[in-house]
């Protein structure tokens, strides 16, 4: 049997991946919060914390849509997903965030960080939103592929 890459992502889409695939990230994301890092490299770029707390939070965001959207068999959902998904990152991101604040001493609350996940999630949200025509009709699609 001949797998082509569309029908390699719809079956990891569209069958049990997405829950194991949201527990690894959002303990990449708890872990990358939380732990304590001892950079070897100095890259004296100013904000590159920011950059990558927006890129770590888009990929959060995107991961977690496919959850919401894609564990529903056969309803479009897509509105709906969008809006989990933002609450759901956000607030997550909030909590590392007090966290930080309330469980180590080397971490502390910073509201540009929260702006940053926040810029994440946005890009990620904008991102889908081009392209939901073409989610939906692949969700819907989903049943011509066994």
């Amino acid at each position: 049997m001949t797998y082509y890459p569309q029908m390699v992502i719809k079956r990891l889409l569209l069958h049990k991946y997405p829950l194991p695939l949201v527990i690894l990230t959002t303990g990449i994301i708890t872990w990358a919060s939380l732990a304590r890092f001892s950079n070897p490299i100095d890259f004296n770029v100013q904000g590159s914390d920011k950059i990558a707390h927006c890129i770590a939070y888009f990929v959060f965001a995107m991961v977690w849509f496919s959850f919401f959207f894609f564990a529903k068999r056969g309803e479009r959902y897509f509105k709906q997903s969008i809006i989990k998904t933002s609450m759901v990152c956000f607030l997550y991101g909030l909590l590392m965030e007090v966290l930080q604040f309330l469980l180590t001493s080397y971490r502390s609350l910073e509201l540009y960080d929260v702006f940053a996940n926040t810029s994440g999630i946005i890009f990620a949200v904008l991102l889908l939103k081009a392209f939901e025509n073409k989610l939906i009709r692949f969700k819907e699609d989903k049943h011509k592929i066994k």
